[in-house]
């Protein structure tokens, strides 16, 4: 699809920037719930005692702090994020956690400028896959790379295996006729099958490519609480009916916390598996 590769990432940058108090306020949550991504990540890079490693899109600091933990104080991580917003919690998290190996870089990822073979491994969760050219970013990862070194990276699978994402999105289209992204559109269900994620590696010049698949379990203590989380946290959502008079968006608002409670079980919790897909390379 043709678009504004600035503008896109200058809209990515306000809406990431707005999100980012909520990442922190569910920032607990969420590491709990995606520890296990983080952490196969950093197995799928080889990342190990000494390394330097770039995070492209690290957000609050994910899977910059699983890596830094792993590479020790002998080694060293760049955690980048388009959004000053999210890299100011994360340098918070770092602080609190007492991890002093991470430096924080505010860059998309198309600008990354590091010299030839600077780092032994890379990583990027949910990150890479909202840059509106996924291969010439990966392919910009490659060069910072020593030979042989490894890119993981990892996105959702289709909505209908990530009810997380799938339910609201579907609930706001169905409710107020707005058509689906036009196909090419960056946004955290644009790379859903292993062949999608896939070529993001593949046509940024990376080898032996892999593909695996993680579940996991979210819950949530109600469906208002699930409602409230995607509010916060998900502007992909929240901007399909930004352009609707305030009322709508709260009746909006509702008929997914009315969608969600498929989900719920006797004792009122939200309960979801939902779908990851995680990618390795070689350089």
């Amino acid at each position: 699809m043709q678009m504004d590769a600035t503008e896109f990432r200058e809209r990515q940058r306000q809406d990431w920037d707005t999100a980012s108090k909520g990442w922190h306020d569910w920032q607990e949550r969420m590491h709990r719930d995606t520890r296990p991504v983080s952490e196969r990540l950093v197995e799928l890079a080889g990342i190990k005692a000494g390394d330097r490693v770039l995070d492209v899109a690290a957000g609050l600091g994910e899977p910059s702090l699983t890596a830094a933990k792993v590479v020790g104080p002998g080694g060293s991580v760049v955690a980048t994020d388009i959004s000053k917003g999210m890299l100011d919690y994360g340098r918070e998290r770092a602080a609190a956690a007492g991890v002093e190996n991470i430096e924080f870089v505010e860059s998309d990822a198309a600008s990354l400028d590091f010299p030839e073979g600077s780092f032994d491994a890379a990583v990027s969760r949910w990150g890479i896959i909202f840059d509106p050219d996924g291969e010439g970013a990966a392919a910009r990862v490659r060069g910072f790379l020593k030979e042989g070194g490894r890119f993981a990276i990892s996105s959702w699978g289709p909505p209908d295996r990530v009810p997380m994402l799938g339910v609201p999105m579907r609930t706001v289209m169905t409710r107020l006729d707005v058509p689906p992204p036009p196909p090419g559109t960056p946004g955290p269900l644009s790379r859903p099958t292993p062949e999608a994620i896939g070529s993001i590696l593949e046509g940024g010049g990376f080898s032996d490519v892999q593909v695996e698949e993680l579940e996991l379990d979210f819950e949530y203590d109600s469906p208002e609480e699930f409602t409230r989380f995607v509010r916060e946290i998900a502007p992909p959502i929240s901007n399909l009916m930004k352009s609707h008079p305030p009322e709508v968006q709260d009746e909006t608002w509702a008929a997914i916390t009315e969608a969600i409670q498929a989900h719920a079980g006797e004792d009122g919790k939200v309960r979801m598996k939902n779908l990851v897909l995680v990618a390795a390379g070689k350089a």
